[in-house]
C-alpha cells in the first residue's frame, strides 16, 4: 500500500492522524490526497492534496437553475464543473 485516496478532505485528515499513528511519514511511505478541497487542506501544517470541486460554482449553479424553475421553467438544463486537482505536501512518489 502506497497511497490512499479519501472520498472526502476530513476523512483524509483522519488517515494523516492515523498514519502519524501507526509511525508512518506522509508522503514518503505512504500519500494522501482528499476531495472537496477545505479550507483546513490549505493550511501549511497540513498541506493536504486534495481535488477541488469548486463547491461555490456548483451551489450557484443550483440556486440559479432553482429560481429559474421555480419561474417557470420546464426545459432541462445540464450543467457540469470539471474538477481540479491540488497538489500539496501530502503526496509524492513511492519508496523505490
Amino acid at each position: 500500500l502506497t497511497a490512499i485516496f479519501a472520498g472526502a478532505d476530513i476523512a483524509a485528515l483522519g488517515v494523516l492522524r492515523a498514519a502519524d499513528e501507526a509511525g508512518l511519514s506522509v508522503p514518503e511511505d505512504l500519500s494522501v490526497a482528499g476531495y472537496d478541497n477545505i479550507g483546513i487542506a490549505s493550511l501549511k501544517r497540513i498541506s493536504l492534496t486534495s481535488v477541488d470541486q469548486d463547491g461555490h460554482v456548483i451551489g450557484a449553479t443550483a440556486a440559479q437553475l432553482l429560481v429559474e424553475r421555480i419561474e417557470g421553467r420546464s426545459r432541462s438544463v445540464t450543467s457540469s464543473v470539471s474538477p481540479t486537482l491540488i497538489v500539496r505536501g501530502t503526496t509524492g512518489p513511492p519508496r523505490p
